[in-house]
């Protein structure tokens, strides 16, 4: 397939594309494109949604996995040493909890990463997500597909689903949200 693809780029067809100007005469119209061919001890990927931003923080713990510099646990997770974990909470393969992070009894994280300096309350689920640094998450919340950036306070019993939670904002007790974009004004 490379091959192919190289082949194709040294034809001069490849990057010159005629058109007909507005009086009938033909124009030149030249296309670049450029190919980064990454190692195998390298990652590449295309960032343009928030979606592929949750999918590449998966994946570096994930498949990806020897970027993140830590090694999985026999439950095929990352915990950090310092992170600290409730009664029954459990933390499931394929998920990051972040140094100094702390989270209370009964939660429940399910193919997220969760960043440093966390404070989640009892009773959270957290599934296809991402919590950024120093989030503050009260007790019994659920946050599913939703990337939650720094500084970020839930307070107890808030709810949201493919949610987008901008720096320093405050989710108001009991706010049940659904594809929304939360930020400061």
């Amino acid at each position: 397939m490379l091959s192919q693809i190289l082949a194709n780029a040294s034809e001069q067809t490849f990057h010159q594309r005629y058109a007909l100007g507005p009086n009938g005469t033909s124009f030149r119209k030249t296309h670049k494109c450029c190919v980064y061919i990454a190692g195998s001890n390298k990652y590449c990927a295309r960032l343009n949604s928030i979606l592929a931003y949750s999918d590449i923080n998966r994946d570096v713990i994930g498949e990806a996995n020897h970027l993140s510099g830590y090694s999985f646990s026999t439950h095929n997770n990352i915990i950090h040493p310092s992170a600290e974990l409730g009664a029954k909470t459990t933390v499931g393969p394929h998920c990051m909890l972040g140094e100094g992070s702390q989270m209370g009894d009964k939660c429940s994280v399910k193919r997220s990463v969760i960043g440093r300096h966390c404070r989640i309350g009892a009773n959270v689920k957290v599934v296809n997500s991402v919590v950024m640094n120093h989030v503050t998450i009260g007790d019994c919340c659920s946050i599913q597909g939703s990337v939650i950036c720094s500084n970020v306070q839930l307070q107890e019993r808030a709810v949201l689903k493919d949610c987008q939670v901008g720096a320093g904002f405050v989710v108001a007790a009991g706010s049940e949200c659904k594809g929304e974009i939360l930020a400061k004004k």
